[in-house]
């Protein structure tokens, strides 16, 4: 496999912790993978703005590279980087697997090869982002494995109908505008179901959730699921 690390968790030191914690997994389950030495991005951004020639571009540099190392399959940690892979690289010429890290986690709990201790007390609330559950249909996956770190359960909004983190469409960078964050208002719904922890499985969605839930907690709450998965595998 390649570990695709992307341009979210590259660059932002609370998304590198999500990185940090599928090396762990990943070695604990002795999965073979690698991961390039230098920062890349799919382009997602820059499709999502209207630039298309600049995706294009980066599109091309990224699958010129993969044919030449031989990649075949690659494991997302962002569900953007996922989303451009699978459903706009084919198209460019892109012929590898890819895989959202939540499905690749997922299969290593039930093919036993990662062991994880299961605290039923903690409740965990799940944070569908965009591009797995509404365009993708991927939903199961990250709550198994959820279930097998904890208590999962929902907000009012999930699955394919769940609502936005408000990163999408470069809004990560630029959004403004209306009365209150979109990522202010997602924080205050998972917060409101009493959950001691939230869950999600996309970096950007970690880093939108993470700026919110200031306004409603001192304390750490939200999570990506490799973090809390890498936090119940037996001690090395």
């Amino acid at each position: 496999y390649l570990l695709w690390i992307g341009c979210s968790v590259a660059y932002e030191e609370r998304a590198q912790q999500v990185a940090r914690a599928m090396v762990r997994i990943l070695d604990a389950a002795q999965v073979s993978y690698g991961i390039l030495e230098e920062p890349r991005c799919t382009g997602d951004p820059a499709k999502m703005m209207g630039n298309e020639m600049q995706f294009h571009e980066i599109a091309t540099a990224n699958i010129e590279a993969f044919h030449e190392m031989k990649v075949r399959k690659v494991i997302t940690v962002c569900a953007h980087c996922f989303n451009s892979f699978d459903r706009y690289y084919p198209e460019l010429g892109g012929d590898w697997q890819t895989i959202p890290h939540a499905v690749l986690i997922d299969q290593l709990i039930s093919a036993g090869r990662l062991k994880v201790a299961r605290n039923d007390a903690e409740k965990i609330v799940f944070h569908d982002p965009c591009y797995l559950a509404r365009h993708n249909g991927i939903v199961d996956e990250p709550r198994s494995v959820v279930a097998a770190v904890g208590r999962l359960i929902e907000m009012p909004r999930n699955r394919k109908q769940s609502f936005c983190c408000g990163a999408g469409g470069g809004n990560y960078w630029g959004g403004k505008g209306g009365h209150a964050r979109i990522s202010d208002v997602r924080a205050a719904e998972a917060f409101a179901t009493g959950a001691d922890r939230i869950a999600t499985s996309c970096s950007f969605c970690l880093l939108m959730l993470t700026s919110s839930a200031g306004r409603h907690s001192e304390e750490r709450k939200v999570y990506d699921i490799a973090e809390l998965v890498a936090e119940k595998l037996p001690a090395a």
